[in-house]
């Protein structure tokens, strides 16, 4: 086999080597930060970009997420319907259950979202409490849909007690 300048078959990354690497790479990316030519570490939020996301970004989001939340409720129901047809069919319960899934994933979905939902409305609201919008706004938002989560958490875990 003649060695044409390529690379080896058989080349392997050792940890020294790895080291090098990822220090070339944080060098690299710290160059570039550096090299920034904005004045500011914070993505300047200048009036336009926070009309046009008032305006379209926010209400198609909530308009998505209050689809998929009306989606999933009546898909619940439907499930449930069908489930009623399908034992009054006499089809065996076993069967039932291996063909539609559990009331309770759906529950649990349905209670998700409106964790979500409720705790997104009152970050907003605390939002708008608290002018002019800018990086503590989005801290704000943060902040309550982590604690739509943790209802969320702390419910799932209160059901399995």
């Amino acid at each position: 086999m003649q060695h044409d300048g390529q690379w080896p078959v058989s080349c392997t990354i050792t940890p020294a080597r790895h080291m090098k690497r990822s220090l070339l790479l944080l060098l690299c990316c710290l160059t570039t930060w550096g090299a920034s030519a904005q004045s500011a570490l914070v993505p300047a939020l200048d009036a336009n970009t926070l009309e046009i996301a008032r305006r379209v970004v926010f209400p198609a989001f909530a308009l998505f997420l209050l689809g998929y939340f009306v989606l999933a409720a009546i898909r619940m129901v439907l499930n449930y319907l069908l489930k009623r047809q399908i034992l009054a069919s006499v089809v065996s319960e076993s069967v039932v259950e291996r063909l539609l899934p559990g009331p309770q994933s759906e529950q649990n979905q349905v209670v998700k979202w409106v964790a979500l939902l409720l705790s997104t409305g009152a970050g907003l609201t605390a939002c708008s409490l608290y002018l002019p919008l800018g990086l503590h706004s989005v801290i704000i938002l943060i902040f309550s849909t982590a604690l739509g989560f943790l209802a969320y958490y702390l419910f799932l875990r209160q059901q399995v007690k």
